[in-house]
């Protein structure tokens, strides 16, 4: 199983700069880039069976029910067209992007490859999924 002292040599081996936020039963990690169209923080949590790469929020929740109705549509229809990646809403219904790998296998590589997908789906649709949050509602 990956270690936290493991998770620490990944970031560093590629010149990340991190926090490490926790200790205990869920050690985790922050840290962010500067993608294309935003910066993006993002977190890295290491459960006893997962590692998750984590940009939350990625956006807030709309303010309006007819911006949510297109937004969950277009996330389930993101989900369906990503790979290693999903969208998903963490308990304040903010939108999240998540990016999850096994603790037992994780090496240097899977851990990079968690990274890269995590800024290409960032990158690739935030404009979107912030547009879509941020819709104001049809007037009649």
């Amino acid at each position: 199983m990956v270690s936290s002292e493991s998770i620490e040599e990944f970031f560093r081996h590629d010149g990340w700069h991190f926090e490490r936020l926790s200790e205990g039963n869920v050690p985790t990690w922050r840290s962010g880039f500067r993608g294309e169209v935003a910066p993006f923080r993002f977190y890295v949590r290491l459960t006893e069976n997962w590692v998750f790469f984590i940009i939350s929020p990625f956006v807030l929740t709309p303010k309006s029910t007819a911006s949510t109705a297109l937004l969950y549509q277009r996330l389930l229809q993101l989900n369906q067209d990503m790979t290693m990646a999903k969208f998903a809403l963490d308990s304040d219904d903010d939108v999240v992007l998540t990016v999850e790998f096994p603790s037992q296998s994780l090496k240097y590589a899977e851990f990079k490859d968690a990274l890269d997908v995590l800024s290409y789906y960032a990158d690739r649709h935030y404009l979107e999924v912030i547009n879509l949050a941020q819709r104001e509602p049809a007037r009649v």
